[in-house]
Order: C-alpha cells, then structure tokens, then sequence
C-alpha cells in the first residue's frame, strides 16, 4: 500500500457536466462555443495561478478574453452568479469516491485532493465537505502552481506528512499530468471514466500509465 494518495478533482472525483455549462455562458455573452473554449484556454493559466482576484476576476478575464472589452460589472456579475450556479447544480461526487475514501483512511492511507482550477472551485470543495473527506486539499489558484509543474506535487505531498514521491500514487484523468506526477516519483494511474468529456479532451495515449476506469482499485485488498 502506498502512504498517500493524491486524487484529481474535476472527471476523476467529481462528475462535472461542462457541456451544460459552456452552452449557458456561451448564450449569456453571444458568442460561440469555439470562441468561449478559445477564451477559456488562453485565461487557463491565469486563473489556475492565481493571477486574478475572485471569482469575477477570473470571469472577467474571461469575458475580456472573448472580445468584449471593459465589459459592464453587470455583465461579469451575471456570468459569476451563473458559474456560481453551475457549481451547486451541475457538478456531483462520483459513486465511488466516498466509499474509496473511507477504505484508503481506515488503512491508515493518507488522501489529498489536488486540481488545477480557479476561484469557483472552492464552492465545489465546500459543498461536498471535501475538505472533511481528505486529509489535504490542494488548489492551483491557492498554491500559485498548476500541473504538471512539480511544485504542486511538491505542496500536496507535504500537506500529507512530507510523504516521499515513491510512497504515493497520483491519479487524474490527464496524461500531461500524470507525466508531471511521474517526473518527481509518484507512481499514476491515468483515469478513463465512461462517458466523460472534460474541456482538455479525453486523454488517448496513455503513454506508459496504469489506466483505470474507476477507483476502486485504490481501495485497499
């Protein structure tokens, strides 16, 4: 058994139904999916830093970035009570997760949520008690490092007790961050969940990680 592991928030640990939601923003600002997802990508780095306030400053960002410049407070603040509603609404724990949870605390397994994500994640952390279900919760925005840049390993594996990179395993629906994982140590498994259709794309090369379709394989024999 490893000491720790570290779980992927969005298409690993929850189910996040993006689809859904770009259609609605998309309607809001009057642009196309294509130019949102555009918007969205070159915003990504920013907003998983840090680099923006709040949750209307990454929004902002946003909309800015899809070509309405100086956008109205209004504006912005309808597009973040929409996200806001997205994630009480549009985003659930997967059936596995909390029973996974419960076998890997009981075996004396360390758990820490690590996810690339920007200010509206902490209402997703907040509702489903993440904080309570895992030993360390880990947030781009808050960390200022986003995987698969090593730092963010770094923090999560002191966040659990300065576990050693061998002694963990890293999970996550990306092969780009499970590479990064893999570069400092950890052992990974790349998670392929049924029917998930995630912003960054399905991972198809699985490029030498363990691939799992759920987590029960984590649990402990």
């Amino acid at each position: 058994m490893p000491r720790a592991v570290l779980l992927d928030l969005f298409d690993t640990v929850v189910a996040s139904d993006w689809s859904a939601w770009h259609a609605t923003l998309s309607r809001i600002l009057g642009v196309d999916r294509r130019t949102l997802f555009q918007a969205y990508a070159t915003t990504r780095v920013g907003r998983n830093t840090g680099r923006y306030r709040d949750e209307e400053g990454d929004m902002r960002a946003v909309v800015e970035a899809v070509g309405i410049e100086d956008p109205p407070p209004d504006l912005v603040r309808s597009c973040a009570a929409a996200h806001y509603d997205f994630t009480r609404n549009g985003i659930e724990l997967y059936d596995d997760v909390v029973v996974t949870l419960a076998a890997l605390r009981a075996a004396g397994v360390r758990t820490a949520l690590i996810s690339n994500c920007d200010h509206f994640a902490r209402h997703v952390v907040d509702r489903l008690e993440l904080r309570e279900r895992f030993d360390a919760v880990i947030l781009s925005y808050e960390v200022g490092a986003k995987k698969p840049s090593p730092e963010i390993y770094a923090a999560a594996l002191a966040a659990v007790g300065d576990v050693t990179p061998g002694d963990a395993v890293f999970v996550d629906d990306q092969t780009s961050y499970c590479d990064g994982a893999r570069d400092t140590g950890i052992d990974t498994r790349l998670i392929v969940r049924p029917d998930v259709a995630p912003p960054e794309g399905v991972s198809i090369d699985a490029n030498g990680h363990a691939v799992i379709a759920d987590l029960s394989s984590l649990r402990p024999a």
